[in-house]
């Protein structure tokens, strides 16, 4: 190993002494001093170049909302030489800010067009030629008034996977929200909106990022809310339920046997240890005058919400009229 180490020392040293290694390190000298000086020139060329160009607002007081918010960037191209355009455009990191004080009225914040390029020309330099700006002007409605809070109200069409079901509806994680405005429209605002969740097929709880839907002249805070949709695997359950009747005259009424009827449904997992049967069961005392006999049908008149496919194995009860 050592003999290697040694042999390759030598072939090194051999190399170093010859002339065209001499030769080679000259060429990468000459070809290094052509470069910087190449780069020198190219730098005292006037080039065109786009930046993006930061905005701020300085020295807002802590009381002030802005109900539309300023950009915070926009786009500026100019010309100029490239020794310029390096130090100012590219490690400079270019930015511009406008005092508050100094551009604020009566509930305005306004920035003209030679507001906008005299600050990007102290930017970059008086030598710079301005060629295009994308911000023409900021005109920035402000109120100092607090914000009102109101409750934010989720829009959502969901369904969920078979075998689950949306055991709630959907609710925002932060119920309530602050609008702000510069208009008395705020007066007439009791709520927020979220844009509409349109959600399939959920086989589980899921939480979603929605933004809340804009009204003109005013500022919403937050824009956006996260929103639970609760989503649970449905349980078989067997309850009885009392039977009621329905559509009896005054001073008469109905004795049925059996007046407990066996139910069956599915309901989310969560609600199977209720003790609440959500299944309502009747007759209708005009049934009286449709079927002969002692008999009446039973039915299954309505059911919670949460309630899924419930279904009965009785079809009829008898019943004795009493008039009283």
């Amino acid at each position: 190993m050592g003999f290697r180490i040694e042999e390759a020392k030598e072939k090194w040293r051999g190399m170093r002494a010859s002339t065209g290694f001499h030769n080679f390190v000259l060429f990468l000298a000459f070809v290094a001093v052509a470069t910087l000086f190449w780069l020198v020139m190219s730098l005292n060329d006037s080039v065109t170049k786009t930046f993006d160009v930061a905005l701020k607002i300085e020295n807002v007081p802590d009381t002030v909302t802005f109900i539309n918010e300023p950009p915070e960037m926009f786009h500026v191209t100019l010309r100029d030489k490239g020794t310029n355009i390096l130090r100012s455009g590219v490690l400079g990191k270019p930015h511009v800010g406008f005092n508050f004080r100094d551009f604020s009225e009566n509930g305005i914040l306004h920035v003209t067009k030679t507001d906008i390029n005299s600050a990007v020309k102290g930017a970059f330099g008086n030598t710079a030629q301005i060629t295009a700006v994308s911000l023409d002007s900021l005109y920035l409605h402000y109120t100092t008034d607090k914000g009102r809070r109101v409750p934010v109200v989720v829009v959502a069409d969901v369904s969920a996977a078979p075998g689950m079901v949306i055991s709630e509806s959907p609710k925002p994680l932060q119920r309530y929200a602050l609008v702000y405005s510069y208009s008395e429209a705020i007066d007439t605002i009791t709520r927020v909106y979220t844009q509409p969740i349109v959600r399939r097929n959920l086989s589980e709880t899921t939480e979603v990022e929605v933004p809340l839907s804009p009204i003109p002249t005013v500022k919403i805070v937050p824009s956006s809310v996260k929103v639970k949709i609760p989503v649970e695997p449905l349980v078989k359950k067997e309850s009885v339920a009392t039977v009621s009747a329905l559509n009896v005259p005054e001073g008469e009424s109905l004795l049925l046997f059996p007046n407990r009827v066996q139910v069956v449904y599915y309901v989310p997992m969560s609600l199977f240890n209720s003790d609440l049967v959500p299944v309502d069961v009747t007759v209708d005392y005009r049934d009286i005058y449709k079927y002969s006999g002692d008999r009446l049908p039973v039915s299954i008149h309505s059911f919670a919400d949460y309630v899924e496919s419930p279904q009965m194995f009785t079809d009829s009860v008898e019943y004795t009229l009493v008039k009283q």
